[in-house]
């Protein structure tokens, strides 16, 4: 009967400390959470209790950081105050969200959400002109197939419409002079009008590397003492490069290399060429 008696008086004692009617603290409250008590246990017992005073923004944040539930701010928020008044959290002047919505209740000590900023000094990766103009400088390392190879200096130009961030379409024109191998003429003249597709890789917001196929004709000059045969016949090649920019419309190409088959007198011959200069968006 005497153990009977003190389980029920050990029962009794349990139950006021845990379900009893004494008013709590925000501190009381956290404390349970971070005692990792059932969510249900606590609410039970905000329900049968009150609260000291109103809980405050600042309260609120407070419960949320010690990993309250939305369920337990609820019955806090709801709970009967015994203590001095005090402007609760749901009582602001100016609209504000639900007190769980842990971004927005935090917001004051978060720093503002920004746009992404641009990254390689303002340039954006992806970005490209509709339109792009190069010129520069070009040069033509030819072959004569019976005289050997000659070295020609000129000019290179090239008008770009981009259908979209990877593909293009090129014309490309060039024009090269010097001295030819062969030693019946003292210069030559090369032009070439060339035209195909480019596949453009920006997958980095400065170094812009390329790709493209030629397709067109050649007008080769060769002369001695001012009289000047010419010859034109179909023009083919491949040959890529690097364009560094500097800005959204204008850019460095630091390098094109192109492998050109250019078919003199019907005969085909292999020639490079090399150009680099200025790029600009339109």
């Amino acid at each position: 009967m005497k153990g009977i008696c003190f389980m029920l008086a050990c029962f009794m004692a349990f139950s006021v400390g845990l379900y009893g009617q004494e008013a709590l603290t925000i501190d009381d409250i956290i404390g349970m959470v971070k005692a990792k008590l059932r969510s249900r246990t606590i609410i039970q017992k905000v329900n049968i209790s009150s609260m000291e005073s109103a809980p405050s923004a600042d309260d609120i944040v407070k419960l949320k950081k010690a990993g309250a539930s939305r369920r337990i701010i609820e019955a806090v928020l709801a709970a009967p105050v015994t203590g001095p008044s005090v402007t609760p959290a749901t009582s602001s002047p100016s609209p504000s969200p639900a007190p769980w919505n842990t971004s927005s209740t935090m917001a004051p000590s978060q720093p503002e959400a920004t746009s992404p900023e641009p990254t390689s000094g303002g340039l954006e990766k992806g970005a490209y002109s509709h339109f792009e103009v190069f010129g520069g400088y070009s040069y033509f390392r030819g072959d004569d197939p019976v005289n050997g190879s000659f070295n020609l200096h000129g000019w290179n130009s090239v008008f770009v419409q981009n259908i979209n961030q990877r593909i293009g379409l090129i014309v490309d024109v060039s024009g090269q002079y010097g001295t030819p191998a062969d030693p019946a003429f003292d210069t030559q003249r090369n032009h070439t009008f060339l035209f195909g597709p480019q596949f453009s890789f920006r997958a980095h917001p400065r170094f812009i590397p390329f790709a493209h196929g030629l397709f067109g004709f050649s007008h080769v000059n060769v002369g001695l003492a001012g009289v000047f045969n010419s010859d034109i016949g179909l023009a083919y090649g491949f040959g890529g490069g690097v364009d560094v920019k500097i800005s959204d419309k204008l850019a460095i190409r630091a390098g094109q290399i192109d492998y050109l088959n250019l078919r003199i007198s019907g005969v085909g011959t292999n020639n490079l060429r090399m150009s680099f200069g200025i790029v600009a968006g339109l």
